[in-house]
């Protein structure tokens, strides 16, 4: 039997000045990769030189499926987010921008078509949509 496929969907915020903490609480959900602002340059293993210029802020949730759909997931998690729509035009307001991202990790096809009112609800968050697609398999599984 074929392993299943996978998607991520990802909310993704750059901002100038706010901290992840602030992120955090504003959204009410704790980022899985996060820069701060004016903090230490690294990578996993090591201190860089300088300082962030901005925060980086990743909170994404990882989906199994055996077929080609995806929008299920893309417009339960929008659902999710409505409640935060002040704080998302706030973060774009002052400086910052939000994207949901839909990352196709590299298994297979797929194939769907997102609603006109989840793409709406988007907009009226003042979040933009990217989309990810891997021509080779990304690990773990």
């Amino acid at each position: 039997m074929p392993e299943r496929k996978r998607f991520d969907v990802v909310l993704f915020i750059v901002h100038p000045t706010l901290t992840p903490t602030e992120i955090n609480v504003g959204l009410g959900l704790d980022a899985q990769i996060i820069h701060g602002v004016k903090e230490q340059r690294r990578t996993p293993k090591r201190k860089l030189p300088g300082f962030y210029s901005d925060t980086r802020w990743r909170y994404s949730i990882r989906h199994k499926t055996d077929d080609q759909w995806f929008a299920d997931e893309v417009v339960l998690f929008i659902e999710r987010l409505e409640h935060n729509t002040a704080f998302l035009r706030t973060l774009s307001a002052t400086g910052g921008r939000s994207e949901l991202i839909i990352q196709f990790l590299g298994d297979g096809y797929f194939g769907d078509r997102i609603p006109c009112a989840a793409l709406a609800k988007l907009v009226s968050m003042d979040v933009d949509l990217s989309i990810e697609c891997f021509t080779d398999p990304q690990y773990p599984r």
